[in-house]
């Protein structure tokens, strides 16, 4: 899916002061910049519900958005970054950059994990998920919500790299492609059960040195 069909509603407002922006969260707003080439940054404010919302349809936070402010013609933005509260996870702000839909962007796409591994269903095994996202360079127009990754035929000790996730046509990788993104670990219970194993056949049994003859020790001391 290709995030420019993303809109959205924004309101202009003053450069405020930090105590304005907390009453501005407590009406319901999400302070918010819209930073473009030799700008220094337009404020603006988003209705926290909405934009909330509008998050829950995508996989990512890396949206390009055809954002209008205050009713005027849409500019197409990337989000660049999202803060959120450090607790309660709150979207606190968001910083947009305008840009050219033509133009080449690098941004972190979400990788989809698809499919359940042979090695799970038939041999017991665990998959290990080590990446969740890589870096690729595209143009804006061709940003995707995320890139997918079948993971269907690996086997127990397989794994995939970042260089097995197709990449659609006019998309250049960045990240290094021999990192790993998932693998198949043995089944845990087995290998519990080799280490048990191990552990008891290198451990003799403890015998008592009275030889159980404990009673006439006691009666040798009358």
């Amino acid at each position: 899916m290709v995030n420019a069909d993303v809109a959205f509603q924004a309101e202009s407002r003053i450069a405020e002061k930090k105590s304005d922006l907390t009453r501005l969260r407590e009406e319901g707003f999400i302070p918010a910049v819209i930073y473009s080439k030799g700008d220094a940054g337009v404020p603006v404010k988003l209705n926290e519900h909405d934009f909330g919302m509008m998050l829950k349809h995508h996989s990512g936070e890396n949206l390009m958005i055809d954002l209008k402010v205050d009713g005027r013609d849409a500019q197409h933005v990337l989000i660049k970054e999202i803060q959120h509260h450090p607790l309660t996870s709150r979207i606190l702000h968001v910083d947009f950059h305008e840009i050219s839909l033509d133009r080449l962007i690098k941004v972190d796409v979400p990788v989809e994990i698809e499919g359940t591994p042979v090695g799970v269903t038939q041999g017991g095994g665990t998959l290990d998920v080590h990446t969740r996202e890589i870096e690729v360079e595209c143009k804006a127009s061709d940003l995707v919500d995320n890139l997918t990754l079948d993971v269907t035929e690996l086997k127990i000790g397989d794994s995939l790299t970042v260089g097995d996730v197709k990449l659609p046509s006019g998309f250049t990788l960045l990240t290094d492609p021999e990192v790993s993104v998932a693998t198949v670990l043995k089944p845990r219970v087995a290998a519990s059960a080799a280490e048990e194993e191990d552990s008891e056949g290198g451990e003799p049994e403890v015998i008592s040195e009275s030889g159980g003859d404990e009673e006439g020790d006691e009666s040798s001391e009358d």
